[in-house]
């Protein structure tokens, strides 16, 4: 289960420490204009040592587009593209050879599969994201050209107990990047910033809550039974490590659902923007909700792990967004409702 789509589809492949990293994007229609420019702004977005809240792994995630484009658009055919992994630091990670991390996927997956690169944590790596981050930017540039309005973007919430105001509308991804923790609320960025540096200075970890907003949606995108828009969102956000669940509608959704029926459906945001599993033409609300990083003590502090991957999160969540759109785009023309 390396690939997430049905027509507009990505594949990853690659290790942390292995040579490179990359995807495959098959299904991307030809003539949308795509530089390798789009697709190294959003790596760059998501490469660690972008700050002291970040991993010290300092890696340039410099995308190579191996097929796929030519004079700037795309060619319809399979569109590969890599990373070269660059600053590895294996040895780190040799007691691990026989040494399982808690709250890691060492034990399962040598369970499961009998055999796996132990190094970094091989293909379970966060690393991986950069892929889905490829695919994103492909898939941003194709629902770019099919519809110019629509608009995705995510931003930190909620670091531990340190919980940021709502945004205004017209939020763009240019203010939610002039923070290193990605929290658009300046007061609150300030105060997260500060819990993040005490939790990598004592070898603990944060969790807590990315935000999404799509705007410009047009109604009706999504499937109605088993393609819930809802559905295909939550099975891709949710495919994100560390993610423990997926919400829809306002910040207070939960006090929402306290109401009776006859005042909760007053409030058309109470819905998150889908209803009936399709969207409405409302701007769609997600709220994903991350635990904290599993590397603790000592592996933390001699290691290089985020205390808090919300910040870099935020792209990758943009990006898996973007790719179910974009698959769900391309399924509504494929299956148009015909009036009989």
């Amino acid at each position: 289960m390396n690939t997430l789509g049905r027509l507009f589809r990505l594949t990853t492949f690659g290790e942390s420490h292995g040579p490179a990293l990359g995807a495959v994007i098959d299904g991307c229609p030809a003539g949308v204009p795509l530089a390798t420019e789009d697709i190294q702004r959003a790596l760059d977005r998501r490469r660690p040592g972008q700050s002291a809240v970040t991993t010290a792994r300092q890696e340039g995630d410099r995308v190579e587009v191996l097929s796929g484009v030519f004079e700037g658009k795309t060619l319809g055919t399979p569109l590969a593209a890599i990373v070269r992994n660059e600053n590895q630091r294996s040895g780190d990670y040799d007691r691990l050879k026989s040494q399982d991390r808690p709250g890691h996927a060492d034990r399962v997956w040598r369970e499961r599969f009998q055999h796996r690169d132990h190094r970094g944590g091989g293909r379970t790596s966060g690393r991986e994201t950069l892929c889905r981050v490829i695919g994103g930017a492909v898939a941003e540039a194709f629902l770019a050209r099919e519809s110019p309005e629509l608009r995705v973007v995510g931003w930190v919430e909620q670091v531990g107990t340190h919980r940021a105001s709502p945004p205004p509308p017209g939020l763009d991804r240019q203010a939610v990047d002039a923070h290193p923790t990605r929290c658009p609320d300046l007061a609150a960025a300030a105060r997260i910033e500060q819990s993040i540096l005490e939790a990598k200075a004592r070898g603990d970890s944060l969790g807590g809550v990315i935000a999404l907003r799509v705007t410009g949606l047009p109604v009706g995108l999504g499937e109605p039974v088993f393609g819930k828009l809802k559905a295909r969102l939550a099975d891709a956000l949710s495919g994100v490590g560390a993610v423990t669940g997926v919400l829809w509608g306002p910040p207070d959704l939960q006090d929402a659902l306290a109401l009776q029926g006859s005042e909760f459906h007053r409030h058309a945001s109470a819905y998150g923007g889908i209803q009936g599993g399709l969207s409405n033409g409302e701007p769609v609300e997600v709220r994903v909700l991350f635990k904290p990083p599993a590397t603790l003590g000592e592996h933390a502090r001699q290691g290089r792990h985020d205390p808090c991957i919300l910040p870099r999160a935020v792209p990758v969540l943009e990006a898996m967004t973007s790719l179910v759109l974009a698959d769900l785009w391309l399924l509504r023309g494929a299956f148009p409702h015909r009036a009989g």
